[in-house]
């Protein structure tokens, strides 16, 4: 819990360093303008995703995998990208937004916990529309130096697709 509340803390202020907040840098990433915003996020991931299997090795954290509904993934995503489009906010820049005192974030926040709420309600009379369950897809080995390896090995990967956006993005320049 310390390694992951140390990591937000440190993408919180490099994300409110660079304005991650910003209406502008959420719009330009979602017309494929910029990727400053990808970048940080795959970076963000990246130590996370070590961070969390750190906490999981300890005890600390536990892998709980959910069924995976075609339907009800892509249409959940539908969703969640027009709630950001129209916000111009995901969930981690509206707490930034919100702790600047921006009153649109209030409303975000709302909607989010009413949808929610929502979904909870009617999810066993929706259960037969959300598409074939596919089961829990999960990439997590059972060994845990096979898993480590796993982690570390995506890791490097976003690490990787992080820095090469960025030399595209010099390029370009």
């Amino acid at each position: 819990m310390i390694v992951a509340l140390i990591c937000g803390i440190v993408f919180s202020l490099i994300a409110q360093a660079v304005r991650l907040n910003t209406f502008d840098k959420i719009v330009a990433t979602a017309l494929l303008r910029s990727t400053e915003v990808i970048q940080i996020l795959l970076f963000a991931i990246a130590v996370s995703s070590v961070a969390f299997f750190v906490e999981y090795l300890f005890g600390g954290a536990i892998v709980e995998v959910k069924p995976f509904y075609l339907v009800g993934i892509v249409t959940g995503g539908i969703l969640f990208g027009a709630g950001i489009a129209l916000l111009g906010y995901c969930p981690g820049t509206m707490t930034m937004a919100l702790a600047e005192g921006k009153i649109d974030a209030i409303f975000g926040y709302a909607g989010g916990i009413l949808a929610g709420l929502l979904f909870t309600i009617i999810y066993p009379s929706i259960l037969p529309v959300l598409g074939p369950n596919f089961g829990a897809i999960n990439l997590y080995p059972t060994n845990d130096v096979a898993a480590g390896l796993t982690v570390v090995i995506y890791s490097a990967l976003l690490v990787m697709v992080a820095i090469r956006l960025s030399h595209n993005k010099k390029n370009r320049n």
